[in-house]
């Protein structure tokens, strides 16, 4: 249960810089996407707390929500293991760019996901 607590707090972490400082999220989040390992990390990351959701999921006050949440962190992972490295790249730069304007929006919404898996493991 301590990952989906560490994703909650990541996610509220995340959610709060987007709504504060947009334009220094987008800027890193760009570098971010420039790195050579950012491609195999984002499927580590995603696959293995994944895992968490799915074996945890039973043990949180939302069980089927949690556990969908794993099954779609895995399925995302194994889909971008499909994907070359360049052009997931160019994927995430070009849709940080056009989601650019409304990253305090996205904050807005993903604020509340974080707070929501703390909630729901506690």
């Amino acid at each position: 249960m301590t990952g989906i607590i560490l994703f909650g707090l990541i996610t509220t972490v995340l959610g709060l810089w987007m709504i504060l400082k947009p334009q220094l999220w987008l800027e890193l989040a760009v570098r971010y996407c420039r790195l050579p390992y950012m491609h195999p990390l984002e499927i580590l990351i995603r696959l293995g707390f994944g895992y968490l959701f799915i074996t945890y999921a039973a043990d949180t006050r939302f069980p089927t929500i949690i556990s969908y949440a794993g099954y779609l962190l895995v399925a995302v992972g194994v889909g971008l293991a499909f994907l070359r490295p360049s052009y997931h790249r160019h994927i995430g730069i070009t849709m940080i760019q056009r989601i650019g304007p409304w990253f305090r929006f996205t904050g807005l919404v993903v604020l509340p996901v974080g707070i929501f898996l703390i909630y729901a493991t506690c």
